[in-house]
């Protein structure tokens, strides 16, 4: 008889260190060769197992918010002309040209 637990502890698997941009990680030559430093505390402090569940990780692949408000580009209505997208159909009724403007103006 064979006993199957859904939902229990996995006893294998990458640690959550390695996708979080909290982490400092040395690696030697050797696989057991190591150093995971946690810097999401204050002091910060070194993580010696695999970690599964971390409450203060913070995704590498995924911008926060205010880096996205950094990169975006802002879309300001002026002489009366509406901005933002129009249906493909709209657009080739209407020919005209787009203007960008990459200058700060104030």
């Amino acid at each position: 008889m064979s006993v199957k637990v859904k939902g229990g502890t996995p006893l294998h698997g990458e640690s959550l260190c390695e996708s979080c941009v909290n982490a400092h990680i040395e690696r030697g030559y050797r696989e057991t060769e190591t150093v995971v430093y946690c810097q999401a505390t204050n002091p910060e402090h070194r993580v010696r197992f695999r970690v599964r569940e971390c409450s203060s990780h913070t995704e590498k692949q995924k911008q926060t918010l205010w880096q996205m408000q950094k990169i975006a580009w802002v879309l300001d209505e002026r002489a009366g002309r509406k901005v933002g997208f129009v249906p493909a159909a709209e657009l080739a009724e209407r020919p005209e040209e787009i203007e960008i403007i990459l200058d700060k103006q104030k």
